[in-house]
């Protein structure tokens, strides 16, 4: 599939996800939320490697700062300069500031080096088997390529899971993914 064809892909999902209405959408990130919390993978982890939920994605403060309140390490990503991804410790909230997505990111560009249980992985759309279309720009398959995780789980809402998501020899498949509705077991 090329390019254009995903980006128009990308365009449609993005719609769709944008048109969930406020109190339907607070009762959607409750119940991922919930449904992340009592899976035995999250409740083993010790830490978690978290994106920092941005405008219309599926809300992961609550659900951090839950995690938090487990003592688990929280993870969050950060792009530093040159363009690559990296996982940063979390510290205390107020002490984030906003990069120039205008996405909350910790002040330190210390890379985590310590084994990562969970990656807790945005996109904009999904498939049953695991595939996953992000942004375009190749954050996360560029940081699996050179990070082990035990598992990989994407979270969206059911609306963004397709039966088909173009895949590249360089996309690397998630574990799991997570909505509102169900759990989606990677099937290859």
């Amino acid at each position: 599939m090329n390019s254009s064809t995903k980006d128009l892909m990308r365009a449609r999902l993005l719609r769709v996800r944008q048109a969930i209405a406020g109190p339907e959408r607070e009762r959607m990130n409750a119940a991922i939320r919930d449904r992340l919390l009592s899976l035995p993978q999250v409740i083993h982890a010790g830490t978690v490697f978290c994106f920092i939920s941005f405008a219309d994605e599926v809300d992961t403060h609550a659900l951090i700062k839950r995690l938090q309140e487990q003592d688990k390490v929280i993870v969050v990503p950060k792009t530093l300069k040159g363009g690559e991804m990296a996982a940063i410790r979390l510290g205390a909230w107020d002490t984030l500031e906003t990069d120039g997505f205008g996405i909350l990111v910790p002040q330190s560009s210390q890379p985590y080096t310590a084994v990562i249980d969970i990656c807790l992985t945005p996109g904009l759309g999904f498939s049953p088997s695991g595939h996953r279309l992000g942004y375009g720009r190749g954050y996360y398959d560029n940081w699996f390529a050179k990070n082990r995780v035990a598992h990989k789980i994407g979270i969206g809402y059911d609306c963004q899971v397709l039966d088909d998501i173009p895949v590249n020899e360089s996309d690397v498949p998630l574990d799991l993914i997570v909505t509102e509705k169900r759990l989606y077991p990677a099937t290859g």
